[in-house]
């Protein structure tokens, strides 16, 4: 290392350009005066005093002797040792104690995100809305509707299906396939491709501050997912009133991840007979299984809880596919690919 960088370094360590000068000429000449320190080091002459008081104030100098008094350097390894000692204590101390204001504003439990910042909540919902592949289905109060409905609008258009209800009162633009609108505000809900969902009650977006009015839960728990999905469906979407149904041709191939949604098109559609692809698990030995075949059947109960499809394979076996957490069908379908 050069001197010049030492230098360098010193200063990083609080010293000023005087202090450097004159601590270095300790270093290497050892023991002067003030007035032979103020010469071999360029300080001037009427600085030098105050530069020795700050040095011996830092405790990197001392004076010895009777008159005149010398200044000397001392040790350097003790002197940084004792900075080094001072410095960790105070980091430490200063850890501790920051440690105790944290609050980044996110927990994580399991497979559960806890989120208490609207910045970082919003991160999520337009993440989520960016990411989805094939379904996504939200309920959000009219106003929060108003920052994502941009990002709603290109998923809708690059085939993402989309279901979407509103809480409040006013106009809401075509942008997903189907909404509906009520007035009572209920939970914020986004549920994207089975794959992740944001949860936050309906008081959460109140706060006219940056943080959420309580919480908001990031989740990607399988079980927790269906759950809410069941919420939106059964419980929350049958209680508002629908503003917008896009009417729509079918394209096939098509691929469904809600068995319900493949049902109601083999109603509209008269999709009896097509062929089909089913990608899932059994249902008993959770074993992954692909098959294809015919539609030769589908059900569903008056409530529309449950919904499967029986699917006839070209050596005459056939299976019942339900959808999303299946317990009484055959297969429980992760996509269900219908024609090609």
């Amino acid at each position: 290392m050069s001197e010049k960088e030492l230098k360098e370094l010193l200063k990083e360590l609080g010293f000023n350009e005087y202090e450097v000068n004159a601590y270095l000429t300790l270093i290497k000449e050892g023991p002067l005066t003030a007035g032979e320190l103020a010469t071999l080091s360029k300080v001037p002459q009427p600085r030098i005093y105050d530069v020795i008081r700050t040095l011996m104030s830092k405790g990197f100098v001392i004076t010895i002797g009777g008159r005149p008094k010398r200044v000397v350097a001392v040790n350097p390894e003790r002197v940084f040792s004792e900075i080094e000692r001072k410095y960790i204590r105070k980091v430490n101390l200063v850890k501790e104690m920051l440690k105790e204001l944290y609050n980044p504003r996110v927990d994580e439990i399991g497979n559960i995100i806890v989120v208490k910042s609207k910045i970082t909540f919003e991160k999520y919902v337009k993440d989520a809305i960016k990411n989805a592949k094939r379904h996504i289905s939200l309920a959000l109060p009219l106003p929060f509707l108003r920052k994502i409905q941009d990002e709603l609008m290109k998923k809708k258009k690059a085939g993402v299906e989309i279901d979407l209800f509103v809480y409040g009162a006013g106009k809401v633009p075509p942008i997903a396939h189907r909404i509906r609108i009520r007035d009572v505000p209920d939970p914020f809900i986004l549920i994207q491709d089975k794959k992740m969902g944001i949860y936050a009650p309906s008081e959460a977006l109140t706060s006219g501050t940056s943080t959420l009015h309580g919480y908001a839960m990031i989740i990607k728990d399988e079980n927790l997912l269906f759950m809410f999905d069941r919420y939106f469906y059964h419980a929350l979407w049958p209680t508002g009133r629908t503003v917008y149904e896009e009417r729509r041709k079918l394209i096939l191939p098509k691929e469904y991840i809600h068995i319900r949604k493949l049902v109601k098109d083999i109603q509209l559609f008269n999709l009896m007979n097509s062929r089909v692809r089913v990608i899932g698990k059994f249902v008993k030995s959770k074993e992954p299984v692909e098959i294809e075949g015919r539609i030769v059947n589908y059900y569903e109960d008056n409530a529309k809880v449950i919904s499967n499809i029986t699917v006839e394979t070209g050596d005459g076996k056939r299976y019942v596919v339900g959808g999303w957490n299946s317990s009484l069908e055959d297969i429980e379908a992760d996509i269900i690919i219908v024609g090609g």
